[in-house]
């Protein structure tokens, strides 16, 4: 299917403006004729253009903030969301407002007409939506995913900000480095071969090198050039993206933050539409699209499977492994007490301050490994220097 951007007339004669998906123009020309408009142009969007047709995770958070005053004030959902949409700047969301308007009044549920643009909101999303408008807690539904955008959003700035110094002392060493090998060695070298006298084996492994990179960085570059492409196109296999993912558990200390990001993705939004009042099969088939993890996402689909086949959820977390036993013996007791609910909303921000220690944990096992390779470079090239020198002014002694 298609993403078509259209222009249409509602039964006022007003242009209306959106974009909707569709096999071609006439099953579009179809469904906005169902909705009450009429068709006046349309054009497929390329596909570049269409991958930039998101919205800010901020943008979403706000917008589902006011959707819960707007809930709770009992104002007209056609009339809040079209106030909404006049306070937004002129963005892909601001015209996925203006569609969701037209079909609200087309007569479709605020879950359809949302479900109509994955690319803006995802599937669980929807599902939260979805179970608020039928159990009457719609304010709840988006105070609820709010919460949790609001702690995705300061996770992952939380894990940018702790890797952000490593990352610079990485770079500041690869430039570092760029500079020793291009400029300073070879003045280095230079002069020790002008001395014309025994040269010990540092010095030599540091000449070596020297011109080994000078004589081969063509074809040094080409290889990392080409590793970096390779791994690129690899990563669009979701065969090499199950296998990387699953590689990434096995990181000592990474693991377990990538462990912890998928277990604490999972047990939050399970508590969502837990709350919502969505069926635990049912939740496992959206909690697929919120767990980033290939890995887990095959044991959730498995998990699914046994909790279809008649299996409870903490037996089928004990049979598909890979759970921490911390995590199975929660969620057994949970259910054995009936407080499923309150179990979720403990585990959560007990994963959640397990990953912000081991990310400070990472981060500062990562600066004094940072900080040796250093001092090992710097003792290496000046023993490579100094030792000749140290040789010659012992011969004038």
């Amino acid at each position: 299917m298609a993403v078509y951007h259209y222009t249409a007339l509602n039964k006022g004669g007003q242009s209306v403006t959106g974009s909707l998906e569709a096999d071609n123009e006439h099953a579009l020309y179809t469904v906005l004729k169902g909705r009450g408009l009429l068709l006046q142009k349309a054009g497929t969007e390329k596909k570049a253009f269409r991958s930039q047709r998101t919205v800010r995770p901020e943008d979403l958070i706000e917008f589902s903030h006011q959707m819960t005053y707007i809930v709770q004030s009992g104002l007209p959902l056609i009339q809040g969301l079209a106030d909404v949409h006049g306070s937004l700047r002129d963005t892909p969301f601001k015209s996925t407002l203006a569609a969701v308007i037209n079909d609200l009044a087309a007569g479709d549920s605020l879950a359809q007409s949302m479900a109509r643009y994955p690319h803006i909101f995802s599937p669980a999303y929807v599902a939260v939506i979805n179970a608020g408008e039928y159990s009457g807690n719609l304010a709840e539904a988006f105070q609820d995913i709010a919460r949790y955008l609001e702690w995705v959003l300061s996770l992952k700035r939380q894990v940018r900000q702790a890797m952000t110094y490593p990352l610079i002392v990485m770079v500041l060493i690869g430039i570092a480095m760029i500079v020793f090998v291009t400029y300073v060695i070879p003045k280095l070298v230079s002069f020790i071969l002008e001395l014309d006298r025994p040269i010990p084996l540092p010095t030599k492994i540091l000449i070596f090198f020297n011109q080994f990179v000078l004589h081969w960085w063509p074809a040094l570059l080409g290889l990392s050039v080409a590793a970096v492409f390779s791994l690129v196109v690899a990563m669009r296999f979701e065969k090499c993206r199950g296998l990387w993912d699953q590689y990434k558990l096995k990181i000592p200390h990474l693991g377990d933050i990538v462990r912890d990001l998928a277990l604490v993705r999972f047990i939050n939004y399970l508590r969502i539409l837990y709350r919502a009042g969505i069926q635990i099969h049912q939740s496992f088939a959206i909690l697929a699209d919120v767990v980033e993890n290939r890995f887990y996402r095959k044991k959730l689909d498995r998990m699914r499977e046994l909790i279809m086949a008649g299996e409870s959820l903490s037996d089928s977390m004990e049979k598909v492994e890979g759970f921490p036993p911390l995590v199975e013996r929660s969620f057994r007791v949970g259910e054995k007490t009936g407080a499923l609910e309150t179990t979720l909303e403990q585990l959560g921000p007990y994963l959640d301050r397990q990953i912000n220690a081991n990310v400070k944990n990472l981060t500062s096992l990562l600066e004094p490994i940072l900080l040796l390779f250093i001092g090992i470079i710097l003792i290496f090239i000046i023993i490579s220097v100094i030792w000749p020198i140290y040789g010659i002014l012992g011969e004038i002694t």
